[in-house]
């Protein structure tokens, strides 16, 4: 806050040209036919599923990077936990609109590997230093595993496996869920790049210190938010079909 006068934000409020320290991203990728948009002083309602209710407000988690973030909880692999929340070590999760990446600590990557591994035995994590892929087509690989949920300062961020899997090409199928690789203790966060953020709008809010988040329009049905312990009945019998 000593550094204000520095900030871009501020300094667009403090000239009136927006009412509040608030930047709100729509993030996309190619084969969504939308523009990608960052929105000053304020967010889109019309961007999020269910308007402005649809958008859950979280209190910016401290870490020693000093970045914007939750609090990493937990993990599940559809009902199953890999980070178990409240009994596991909780990681700071980084929110990074800059980033590509959905890395993931390297604890829970191992449990979820070993998810992944039973349902492909073929999967291959060794040759690519960072992604895990299968010689097959992302639809059938998606038929055999699951959604992935995290659970980020007490709300349940899922997406489902169309979500995180990437096809390379015809023979060739990514998971973009990788171990978080970077050096010494970094290595122990969740980073929240746009392999998932394209799926929900994101507001942060300089003035209050908060993010919020909401399924973004473009990803109704893909995606879904919930309170831990209150996953749509749907959802379970989706996943049991």
């Amino acid at each position: 806050m000593n550094k204000k006068k520095f900030h871009y934000l501020y300094s667009l409020k403090e000239n009136g040209i927006i009412d509040h320290a608030m930047v709100s991203f729509s993030i996309t990728s190619k084969d969504m036919n939308e523009v990608p948009y960052a929105l000053f002083g304020g967010y889109n309602s019309t961007q999020i599923v269910g308007g402005g209710n649809g958008l859950k407000t979280f209190k910016n988690f401290p870490n020693w990077l000093g970045t914007w973030a939750l609090e990493g909880q937990g993990m599940y692999y559809g009902s199953t936990p890999m980070q178990k929340p409240g009994e596991d070590t909780a990681y700071p999760a980084i929110i990074d609109t800059g980033s590509s990446q959905l890395s993931i600590p390297p604890d829970v990557f191992e449990k979820i590997r070993t998810e992944w591994n039973k349902a492909l035995p073929e999967l291959d994590c060794t040759t690519d230093k960072t992604f895990c892929h299968v010689a097959q087509s992302c639809d059938a690989v998606s038929k055999k595993v699951k959604p992935v949920g995290f659970q980020m300062s007490d709300y349940v961020f899922e997406i489902n496996p169309d979500q995180y899997l990437y096809k390379a090409n015809d023979e060739k199928c990514y998971f973009v869920i990788h171990k978080c690789r970077l050096p010494g203790k970094n290595k122990n966060l969740f980073l929240i790049g746009d392999a998932f953020l394209r799926h929900f709008y994101s507001v942060y809010d300089f003035d209050m210190d908060q993010i919020s988040l909401g399924v973004n329009s473009h990803s109704k049905g893909q995606v879904q938010m919930y309170k831990p312990g209150e996953r749509p009945a749907d959802l379970v019998q989706s996943e049991t079909s």
